[in-house]
């Protein structure tokens, strides 16, 4: 037995068949901590030496229970191997399968260092039954990859096709929103109570993948149009384990020496109990402190400091249950945030939030089927403030003054979820039917205190002023719940065909019609690997608290003077006007059809199409009672829609290294994409345009790869060592934007100037070497290797005299990363 496969295999009376109709053998797959595995491909064939060599008999998928049936023609050695992306390839040969006999396949997860230099990965595959489009991203993937920020798990996310990451660091999936897509940690909803927004830090290290259900045609992950993300992180084992990164400080040198960032991240693991229970902790901190080139020197740093801590245990109460649970805390305390070229140090805020989730969860296994039942609680706490009270003025050239706004904020969440996977049906073929139900109530506490603001012109003329009136409270709650039912059948082994229903309900909206989806995929046999699949379904991107709050919002009174300094006109009142028992859920349709093939070189192939239309999306639309009065009213009016053609290649090779590219080209528009602030009207009617992220061209190509020692003479060779280098090109079209003069009216149509094209190259050479007995890992690199621009701000003012003067983005910097990576 290899020793990288720890594995057993476990004989007893099981299942029989007559013999005239073969051997049926049945098992089980879990992984090294027993959790039951689902989508593992187990395949059964006739050893080299038989009649019957390299004939594969029959490979088939594990069900939610990790449960798979294989029929042989007769008793003998067989060779059994079974495959999942981001575990180890299971291989035995020379197995002895016989009557009443059961199968249990241990599969172990990639880890960075294994028991033996003899290993393989599961490569990435064309898997049959899976109908929907998933892109997954191992951690491996992730730790090789140099990307800009590489500590923070989210600048990672843009390396899969149909993601991207605007300017201001959100990331948006499929064109949507950042409410169309559901993001869930090891099973439970992480995003922010608030805003259903991703800003939750995690450890990168601890990532042991990150799967995107990009349609979620599957009925069990339907909560968001734009799909789910899914992040498993990793969990102890029986052996002890210890790594850390980072451990020692950046210095930058701009206008002096200083600390300019230091990221440790530090993971232990191991067991409570062998056999029974494991533990895993894995703490990060991010210190970074960020100069503006453009500013006077003494006011062009900006600092910040956030950490997070997730802790994670399970426990085997028995054979058939098993109990786990986590908790995760993030911390940030960040000064000077918005310090740009338009935004100078007295301009900025202050903030401090912290984010607390504590998931338990029980899985029971019945009957050859599986029940989980769980709960996680979540609260938040944000805080904004400003540098100091004096005026704070929006002029032709930026900001200047103490910003207006003073916040804090307290969220929480409770969420509920209970999902049964029943024992797979015969009829016709294979059913596997799973149901479930999710529950969220959701609370926000906000205080809002607002100061006047003035909007001058170039020669310090007023423009307008702003005045805030009403309560600066606002609260808000909100209770949903989710249900669903689906059925996964294989008529034939070639073909899987799922179905399913979703409901869903909302206090405030009520509950929508059923959300049918139906997808298939089809592996028709003479086109041996290949596979067609399509899909169709209707989903409802949920309610907001932030939308809610906003029922409570103040009022804002307008004045505007001339050059010479008298009032024009009178003054206009502004207000937002929120009806929540109005309201409905935005309803998308979302359909795509894809084609993968295995092509030559062992080459992954994918060709995805994807088409998402949205209707009745929310949308603030102003209207007018009289000349003093401005409102504007959220309304279901916005129209969205989404369309992607996307050509994609990935290999495997040498056993663990890989490289990928793709292109996608794509449009996101909508009906209504003018943003209202009650803050600073905007004086314009509601109108359409691409939104705020689309990028219609994207191509993207990651890779890493060893340096071979071969291409050296003898003596470097020690040198070379095990190094591996690493690169990132990505292009993306500039993002839209909109363009208003100083008394805050549109020029042109909303998003309809573009920021410059985006290009970055990165480099980085990686290189393992032994250090008293441990293995250690070095990278230095290159980020934007060709110091493009590459800018993320831009003055959008038309009476400027600086209008349309780009502020750069990330400039070239030289990134290293020190790692303990343990004992081989």
């Amino acid at each position: 037995m290899r020793r990288h496969s720890v594995c057993f295999l476990t004989l007893a009376a099981f299942c029989i068949t007559p013999a005239l109709a073969g051997v049926l053998i049945s098992g089980r797959v879990v992984d090294e901590n027993k959790i039951p595995l689902s989508g593992v491909r187990v395949s059964v064939e006739a050893p080299s030496d038989t009649p019957s060599a390299k004939r594969a008999i029959q490979a088939e998928a594990s069900d939610a229970a990790g449960l798979f049936h294989l029929e042989i023609p007769a008793e003998g050695l067989f060779q059994v191997t079974a495959s999942r992306e981001g575990f180890l390839l299971f291989h035995m040969r020379d197995l002895k399968l016989e009557r009443n006999s059961a199968l249990e396949i241990q599969m172990n997860h990639v880890r960075e260092l294994a028991e033996s230099v003899d290993v393989r990965y599961s490569p990435p595959s064309i898997d049959p039954d899976e109908t929907s489009t998933v892109r997954r991203l191992d951690g491996q993937a992730i730790l090789n990859t140099p990307v800009p920020a590489s500590q923070d798990f989210r600048n990672s996310l843009p390396l899969i096709p149909g993601v991207v990451q605007d300017n201001t660091g959100q990331t948006h999936f499929n064109g949507g929103n950042a409410v169309s897509t559901k993001y869930r940690l090891n099973g439970f909803d992480i995003s922010d109570p608030v805003s259903r927004e991703l800003t939750t830090r995690l450890n990168v290290d601890a990532i042991q993948e990150m799967e995107w259900d990009a349609n979620g045609f599957s009925s069990g992950k339907g909560e968001g149009s734009a799909g789910t993300l899914e992040i498993r992180t990793q969990m102890g084992d029986d052996r002890w384990r210890f790594g850390g990164t980072n451990f020692v400080p950046g210095v930058g040198a701009q206008d002096g020496v200083y600390l300019n960032h230091w990221s440790p991240r530090i993971m232990f693991s191991g067991p409570i109990r062998k056999g029974r229970g494991w533990f895993h902790n894995a703490f990060d901190m991010y210190y970074v402190a960020d100069t503006v080139s453009d500013l006077p020197k003494g006011q062009n740093r900006a600092n910040s400091l956030a950490g997070s801590n997730l802790t994670r245990f399970q426990w085997n109460i028995r054979e058939n249950q098993i109990l786990t649970g986590s908790y995760l805390i993030n911390l940030s305390d960040a000064r000077k945030i918005g310090l740009s070229v338009l935004t100078p140090e007295e301009a900025t805020i202050n903030r401090r939030q912290n984010l607390q989730v504590a998931t338990v969860k029980d899985q029971f296994l019945m009957g050859g089927g599986l029940l989980e039942v769980g709960l996680a609680v979540t609260t938040g706490y944000f805080r904004a403030s400003p540098q100091g009270s004096n005026s704070y003025v929006i002029t032709p050239f930026g900001a200047s003054g103490n910003f207006f706004r003073d916040e804090t904020l307290h969220s929480n969440r409770q969420e509920w979820l209970v999902n049964e996977y029943l024992k797979p049906l015969q009829w016709h073929g294979t059913h596997q039917i799973a149901v479930g139900v999710n529950g969220e109530r959701s609370s926000l506490d906000q205080l809002l205190y607002r100061r006047d603001v003035a909007v001058v012109r170039v020669d310090g003329s007023l423009v307008r002023d702003v005045h805030f009136l009403g309560p600066p409270n606002r609260t808000a709650t909100m209770l949903e719940a989710y249900g669903y039912a689906m059925d996964k059948w294989n008529p034939i082994s070639s073909l899987t065909i799922e179905g399913g229903l979703r409901m869903q309900w909302n206090e405030y909206a009520g509950a929508v019609p059923p959300a049918p989806g139906v997808a298939a995929a089809w592996t028709p046999g003479k086109l041996g690997g290949t596979k067609f699949s399509a899909g169709w379904g209707v989903f409802y991107d949920p309610l907001t608290l932030r939308t809610l709050a906003q029922s409570h919002e103040q009022t804002s009174i307008s004045t505007f003077y001339s050059p010479a300094g008298m009032p024009l006109g009178i003054p206009v009142t502004s207000a937002f006007v929120v009806r929540p028992g109005d309201l409905r859920l935005a309803r998308y349709a979302v359909s795509s059809f894809s084609v993968e093939r295995r092509l030559p070189g062992n080459v992954n192939g994918r060709v995805n199409l994807t088409s998402r239309e949205g209707s009745r999306g929310l949308a603030f639309n102003p209207f007018r009672t009289d000349p003093s009065y401005l409102g504007f009213e959220l309304e279901n009016i916005a129209r969205q829609r989404y369309r992607a053609a996307e050509f994609s290649f990935r290999k495997t090779f040498l056993a663990k290294y890989q490289w990928f590219a793709g292109y996608t080209r794509s449009a996101a528009s909508s009906n209504a994409v003018v943003a209202y602030s009650i803050e600073n009207p905007l004086l314009s009617p509601q109108a359409g345009g691409p939104l705020a992220w689309d990028a219609p061209n994207r191509a993207i190509a990651w890779s890493w790869m060893p340096i071979e020692k071969s291409w050296f003479p003898g003596f470097l060779r020690p040198i070379v060592g095990e190094t591996d280098f690493q690169i990132l090109g990505d292009y993306r079209s500039g993002f839209p934007f909109t363009v208003t003069n100083e008394a805050g009216s549109l020029v042109g149509k909303p998003n309809g100037y573009r920021f410059p094209a985006y290009f970055t190259l990165n480099l980085a050479l990686e290189r393992k070497f032994p250090f008293r007995g441990y293995i250690w890992a070095f990278r230095a690199g290159l980020i934007n290797a060709m110091n493009r621009q590459n800018p993320n701000v831009v003055n959008s003012d038309y009476d400027s005299p600086e209008f349309m003067t780009f502020g750069r983005g990330q400039a070239r910097a030289v990134n290293v990363r020190l790692r303990f990576v343990g004992r081989k």
